[in-house]
């Protein structure tokens, strides 16, 4: 379902999610902390004295640095930054993180799960690798091992981003074909956040699955409504308004496309009258 965000860093917000499901494969990229939390989160929970609290600065700079080259798309540059960083404090739990990212976006699956469980192994409760672990885990279609992650995640006492845990976990239980599921999943984090439009077009998209189309309506129009429609989301409106025979919404968001995104692959199948190509449903 598709994020969006700082790359590196998730806000509760929706900006920090991208719109990702099966037919949004765009990557719901995992939370890594926010400076606010690195702050507090020193890898090894061990107080720091003066000549370590000036080390830890030092490598949440490091970071800062690893995610602007990371969110420009230089991998390269930003590991090394991130190897830098871990140079100097190898406890880190927030740099494996944001190394198995970069790992992942260098399509080095390995090392991107050597990153992860390294950084649970140093902080087992870290929610930040737990829900990042757990989407690499779904995009890698191993399902049952990432719900276990995300159900950790969510368990926490006092996790304070459960809204991006319940998309990703609706999405990948999607993705496993728990169609069921993952609507009462994405209706836990609608009731938490129900002006997330990632949250209320993926839910869309299930409901539809699942033969509600009417209903489905209801969510897609908030989000085709409001000033953040995509081409993405339009598009899934249209079909959802068409299977549930609503000609005046179908038109209204095949004329919005259109004219908002006339480039977009969507609009041009539109034009083409091609609603039934499946392939626009997988990008």
């Amino acid at each position: 379902m598709s994020a969006v965000h700082s790359a590196a860093r998730i806000a509760p917000s929706w900006r920090a999610l991208l719109l990702s499901l099966a037919l949004f494969a765009a990557g719901l990229l995992a939370g890594c902390a926010t400076q606010g939390q690195r702050a507090a989160q020193t890898g090894s929970g061990e107080a720091l004295s003066a000549a370590d609290s000036s080390t830890l600065k030092r490598v949440q700079l490091r970071l800062e640095l690893a995610e602007g080259y990371y969110q420009r798309g230089q991998f390269t540059v930003a590991l090394d930054e991130v190897n830098k960083a871990l140079a100097e404090k190898s406890d880190f739990v927030p740099a494996y993180t944001m190394r198995a990212l970069i790992f992942s976006a260098l399509n080095d699956s390995a090392k991107a799960e050597a990153n992860y469980k390294e950084a649970l192994r140093l902080s087992p409760d870290n929610a930040d690798a737990l829900h990042n672990y757990g989407w690499f885990l779904c995009q890698q279609r191993r399902y049952a091992e990432s719900f276990a992650l995300f159900d950790k995640a969510l368990a926490l006492p006092n996790y304070r981003y459960p809204v991006r845990t319940y998309l990703a976990l609706g999405v990948c239980q999607y993705r496993a074909g728990d169609w069921a599921v993952a609507e009462q999943t994405l209706k836990k984090g609608f009731a938490l956040d129900p002006a997330n439009p990632a949250l209320s077009t993926n839910l869309a998209v299930v409901l539809n699955r699942l033969g509600k189309p009417q209903d489905a309506l209801f969510y897609i129009a908030r989000v085709n409504s409001g000033p953040y429609a995509s081409a993405q989301s339009l598009w899934v409106g249209i079909l959802i308004a068409r299977k549930a025979g609503n000609a005046i919404d179908a038109a209204q968001w095949t004329n919005q496309l259109e004219q908002r995104f006339p480039d977009s692959r969507e609009a041009i199948a539109a034009q083409q009258g091609r609603f039934d190509d499946s392939t626009l449903l997988n990008q």
